[in-house]
């Protein structure tokens, strides 16, 4: 069975989703940052545009799925990062990121920072270095509109689950990904992922990772939850 969308504390990705499997990539958010602009045809813009268009044929994407990279130099200096799913091959994170990339500076257009999330992967670009640091400041949350058929139980064992997921995942080597399901008599099941990008210390994937796991068994304990994502 596929795992669900994914869900990302990436820490500033924190992607981290409990939902049903699915095979689609739905776009979950889009974040303009209101930090500062840039001009078209000035060298940040020419930067960021170089610095986006080397992404989907990274190299680094075959090892761990993920992307960090910077062009030019200060004032003008853009840093970008790029993230998928740990259970996706090597073709769809690039196709993935691809969409991403062509897609970002339409829905924010000459913005110095901003990100855009799909259930599989996720793509930040910023003029400052945001590799390697946590910033829980944005948290987005998605659910499906199905009841749990016995809540109290249902959100102890995500809990369980989810705690469980976090360790592993924070633990990680060169992806910080976990994923796994827990079943309740037979009757129904929950599946869960957990990732945060791997250039976090494991420390700080831990702490993102709580963040979201809190944010999740507190935002609406009668649902069945499908996703946090702290950015």
């Amino acid at each position: 069975m596929d795992f669900p969308r994914l869900s990302i504390c990436f820490l500033f990705i924190l992607n981290f989703l409990v939902s049903l499997a699915t095979s689609q990539s739905e776009l979950r958010f889009n974040r303009c940052s209101t930090s500062g602009n840039y001009t078209t045809n000035s060298t940040y813009a020419r930067n960021l545009n170089a610095l986006l268009s080397s992404i989907p044929a990274s190299s680094d994407l075959n090892s761990d799925g993920f992307f960090n990279s910077s062009v030019g130099q200060n004032p003008n200096q853009v840093y970008a990062i790029g993230l998928c799913a740990g259970y996706l091959a090597v073709a769809s994170c690039r196709s993935c990121l691809n969409v991403s990339v062509q897609a970002i500076t339409q829905e924010c257009p000459n913005q110095k920072e901003a990100s855009r999330g799909y259930d599989n992967c996720m793509l930040r670009f910023s003029n400052r270095n945001i590799l390697g640091s946590m910033d829980d400041s944005f948290v987005y949350v998605a659910w499906n509109v199905g009841n749990a058929t016995n809540p109290a139980q249902f959100d102890d064992m995500l809990g369980d689950l989810l705690l469980d997921l976090r360790d592993r995942a924070a633990a990680g080597g060169v992806r910080k990904y976990a994923k796994g399901d827990i079943s309740y008599r037979g009757h129904w099941a929950i599946y869960a992922m957990e990732q945060c990008t791997p250039d976090i210390s494991k420390l700080d994937c831990g702490k993102c990772l709580n963040v979201a796991t809190n944010f999740m068994l507190g935002y609406a304990s009668y649902k069945f939850k499908v996703g946090v994502e702290v950015r």
